[in-house]
Formats: structure tokens, sequence, C-alpha cells
């Protein structure tokens, strides 16, 4: 098996990147976690590396798409896939802010500042594929032989066939249906609910008559199985958070997520997800420290009254 370093034209150098508690070794390709190394496959290490050449910028989709499957057609999941994996090898579902946050619709950012020492890659000039339009490329043929084949066809008459290029951000999934998204939150299938929000699936979309959304619902095996995953129902509910979930929207019932959360008779004070959704809305940070906007419209009335 080849090297992946090697895999894209030269431009990998010795530059180690320090984040968190993390390091990134690039010479080595190695991920260090809390002065651990941890196990980590290729693809997602390299989505690691392009979120840290733009730390704290978001990365679409698109480009994360043409960096690590360069000219391929490749599967919708494939690119969230990547990504839940590098967020378990990161343990972002145990971190007050994830260092992976998904950017609904358009692509994933590095959440936390970076700082890079180390020698930065020798330029290695190589031919440029041909862009046809801003939808795909012509990979594989630099710009005079592309030419040279254009111009044979035309001259002989030749039908000319482009490769279909087709990527992930260009194939159309039909959005998914209440019943199709409970299953796999009854599952704690992250990586088809991650697919979901890739495909454009809104997180806010209302599951029932009582206006409850995904994260709602979620919260609902506490009760019905006591015995859950809780690491993995961690794991389910920061994806759907960086999916773009908003913590002050009110059901029916005027309740929030937090305030269904922290019910006894649902997850109670001290589950992993209870405490994150604290986090979130009291320690987010500027417009993320949402506050007492996250407690259910009657505990506000209980709070607005003893004023």
């Amino acid at each position: 098996m080849s090297d992946p370093r090697l895999s894209c034209g030269g431009e990998y150098g010795r530059r180690q990147w320090s984040f968190a508690d993390c390091l990134f070794d690039e010479s080595n390709w190695t991920l260090t976690v809390a002065g651990r190394r941890v196990a980590i496959e290729s693809k997602p290490l390299e989505i690691l590396r392009q979120l840290l050449l733009k730390p704290q910028q978001v990365v679409s989709k698109a480009e994360l798409l043409d960096a690590i499957w360069p000219g391929l057609a490749v599967v919708e999941a494939s690119l969230p896939t990547a990504v839940h994996k590098l967020r378990v090898a990161l343990g972002d579902e145990a971190r007050a802010a994830a260092l992976v946050e998904t950017v609904p619709r358009i692509g994933y950012r590095l959440g936390c500042p970076a700082t890079v020492t180390g020698q930065a890659p020798r330029q290695i000039q190589s031919a440029k594929p041909v862009e046809l339009d801003d939808r795909g490329a012509w990979f594989g043929l630099n710009r005079m032989a592309a030419a040279a084949v254009i111009v044979a066809a035309l001259s002989g008459g030749v039908a000319l066939s482009l490769p279909n290029t087709q990527s992930a951000e260009t194939v159309h999934t039909p959005r998914p249906t209440p019943a199709e998204v409970d299953k796999a939150l009854r599952k704690l299938d992250v990586d088809r609910i991650d697919g979901f929000i890739a495909a454009g699936w809104d997180v806010n979309m209302a599951m029932d008559k009582d206006r409850n959304t995904a994260l709602n619902r979620l919260l609902d095996m506490c009760e019905w199985d006591p015995n859950h995953d809780r690491r993995r129902m961690l794991l389910m509910a920061r994806t759907l958070v960086d999916g773009g979930t908003r913590l002050i929207d009110h059901n029916a019932f005027g309740d929030t997520p937090y305030s269904i959360a922290k019910t006894p008779r649902f997850c109670g004070p001290s589950h992993p997800v209870t405490m994150m959704l604290h986090r979130l809305c009291y320690n987010g940070g500027g417009a993320n420290n949402h506050g007492d906007r996250c407690l259910a419209t009657y505990e506000l009335k209980r709070m607005a009254s003893r004023s």
C-alpha cells in the first residue's frame, strides 16, 4: 500500500500541528491526543490535515472531496463517515466544545486555534487538471494534453465524452422521512444521521405533531432504554448539535432539549448529554451563550414570577 503522504503530489512536509490537547505529526503521519497516540485511518487523518491548513475557517465539502478523493466519484456517505471517525479519534463526544465543527450544508471547520512548527513542504510543480466548470473537473490530464485530445477529437469528427466525475456534492439523495430518522436514532446510527445532514436534511424539522426535533426524540431513549450506550448517545447528540440543532427552540409543551434532558423522568442532570447541553447553553461564549433561554417556557415564567 502506498504512503498516503505521497498521494497528493509531494505536498507534505515535516510540520507538527498543536491544537487543544492534540498533536498531529505530518512527517510521521501520527495523531496524539492527551499525550497518547491514537489509531486512526488514513482518510480521516487527511481530513484533519486539510482542516489544520485553515484552522477556524470553513473548508467546504467540495474542497475536502477534491483533496481526499481526487478524481473519484465517491458515495455521499464517504465524507461524513470519515469525519465521524476523525471525531471519535479526537474524543469529540467527551468535549464541551467539539474540535471538528459541522457547518450545515457547507462543510467543516476546526473549532480551535492551531500552532505549527517544522519545515513546510517544498513546492513541486505538477500538471494541473483541466477545470471544466464549478461542478467537476477532468482529472488526470494537464492543460496541454487536454487541449490536444480535444483538437484531435474535433478534427476527426470523433464524439468526445468526458469521464463521469460527479462527486458526493452533486448526488441528489431524497430527504429522509421522520420514520427513517427515528430508526437511525433508536439504533444510535451516527453515520446514517451524519449522512442525512450531509444530504441537506434539516435537523430542526418537526418530527411529530408536538414539534419535537430529532434531538428531543433522541432524549426519549433515556426513558425507554435505561441501559443505553451513554457514550454513543452523547456522540449522536453532539452530531445533531453540530448539524445546527437550535437549543432554544420550544416544542408544543414549551420544552427545550435541555429542559427535557435534565428531567429525572428522562436523562437527569448527571447524564453526559445533559451535562453537554448545560455547558453549551451556559458556557458557549458570545452569541452561543444562550443561558436561561435554554429553559422551558414554564420554567422561565416561574423565574419571572419570583423576581
